[in-house]
């Protein structure tokens, strides 16, 4: 078996070695990572992973459709089909994969991704600030650790390629007739969303607004799965996103396990 993360990233110097090094950690053997900055960037920063790391340079955001899209189409035609992957997660560099019942992704697949069920719909739980203001070079695992009581209806998708047809979008894939996305609850979701949220067994972590100055640095990219310029005001989307209302320490324990 050889699962394998795709992802894009821009601006994500800071947080890029911790999101490497937590997945691999969880057992993904390779991660396809699409380097969207202006000039490469990734490739050296990440040099120390090359063995379990493919870095693409894929710069700018004017193509015919958002960046992340021509992302996938590339990861789709040029490695999908030509290695010997078995199953894909795709995720953003500020999502993490946390498992509650199993010690490694190989173990959930094997339980989950079987028979008529060819990938399982992960829900987001936000993470808020926890009441921070300001960056440190604590992990960001470390740093965020209160998030929302429940998980919101975005999925997003790991699935087993066999019956694989293309992406729905970014949250969803496609499969061969007869064949589902499903959640750990046995729910069948072919959109983008479920809304039967199950996040005792898998979860994915959205550290999506961190502090307030780290948010309004990474809005200053170009969104990746549109064309062109978000005209938002930053603080009020901050304040929306900055739900503190438990806390979880999964991502937290874990990643202080693998890095002692």
């Amino acid at each position: 078996m050889k699962p394998v993360i795709v992802c894009i990233a821009k601006k994500e110097h800071d947080y890029i070695e911790e999101f490497v090094k937590y997945h691999l950690a969880l057992g993904f053997q390779y991660i396809y990572l699409y380097d969207n900055e202006d000039t490469p960037t990734y490739e050296n920063l990440l040099i120390k992973y090359k063995d379990n790391l493919k870095v693409i340079h894929l710069p700018f955001n004017n193509y015919h459709v958002g960046v992340q899209f021509i992302a996938l189409d590339d990861f789709v035609k040029n490695y999908l089909f030509t290695t010997d992957i078995t199953h894909v997660a795709h995720i953003d560099i500020d999502e993490f994969i946390v498992l509650k019942r199993h010690a490694n992704i190989c173990d959930f697949i094997n339980e989950y991704i079987v028979g008529d069920c060819q990938g399982i719909g992960m829900n987001w739980r936000h993470f808020g600030s926890s009441g921070k203001t300001e960056q440190t070079n604590e992990p960001l695992t470390s740093r965020f650790t209160m998030c929302s009581q429940y998980g919101d209806h975005h999925i997003k998708t790991l699935f087993n390629k066999d019956k694989f047809l293309r992406f729905g979008g970014c949250h969803h894939v496609l499969f061969s007739d007869g064949y589902y996305t499903k959640s750990t609850n046995n729910t069948i979701s072919d959109s983008p969303f479920n809304d039967n949220i199950d996040l005792s067994v898998i979860q994915l972590n959205h550290y999506k607004c961190k502090t307030l100055p780290e948010f309004k640095y990474i809005r200053t990219r170009q969104r990746a799965d549109i064309i062109g310029d978000i005209h938002e005001n930053v603080d009020e989307s901050f304040r929306m996103w900055d739900i503190n209302e438990v806390e979880d320490l999964v991502a937290c324990n874990f990643y202080k396990n693998i890095s002692n």
